[in-house]
């Protein structure tokens, strides 16, 4: 069976996807629906678009359905492609994108590394430090509470 390029006509008739929509009594989605070749538009639709607009309106644009390869959504509308082969080209762009600028960066970052060592080894010794001092003071209370025991003081 042959399908319609719905969006030729539509846009050659200069009626939106919503005015069509409404005038075919169906929801948008479903009409962009038909529009990507996801779904089909439905034989009463069919008959009712030809009491519209004629029923030789329609006869140039009728396409030939293959059934060998799906047609991705939105290929009859852009030559480039879908939106999805788009929007993935458009993120592999930019993750490919050198910048004149990367031995500056790189440098910056090598230059924040070694703060962070530096930093990272001063309070590493400060750490020790206190846990010597934690260490003395608890050898320290625990002397005093030897003498008070010794002397038979209670705490």
């Amino acid at each position: 069976m042959n399908r319609i390029d719905l969006v030729r006509f539509r846009k050659s008739q200069g009626v939106s996807q919503r005015a069509l929509a409404d005038m075919l009594e169906i929801r948008p989605s479903f009409l962009s629906a038909i529009e990507n070749g996801r779904s089909r538009l439905p034989e009463d639709r069919l008959e009712k678009l030809k009491t519209i607009y004629g029923a030789n309106a329609l006869d140039g644009y009728i396409m030939e359905e293959c059934h060998d390869a799906a047609v991705p959504p939105h290929t009859h509308l852009h030559d480039e492609g879908d939106s999805l082969t788009q929007l993935l080209n458009h993120f592999h762009d930019l993750a490919h994108q050198r910048s004149d600028s990367s031995g500056e960066k790189q440098k910056a970052l090598a230059d924040r590394v070694d703060f962070l060592s530096l930093r990272n080894d001063r309070l590493s010794e400060r750490l020790d430090d206190l846990r010597d001092e934690v260490d003395a003071l608890r050898a320290e209370n625990l002397r005093l509470k030897e003498l008070l025991i010794k002397n038979g003081i209670a705490y």
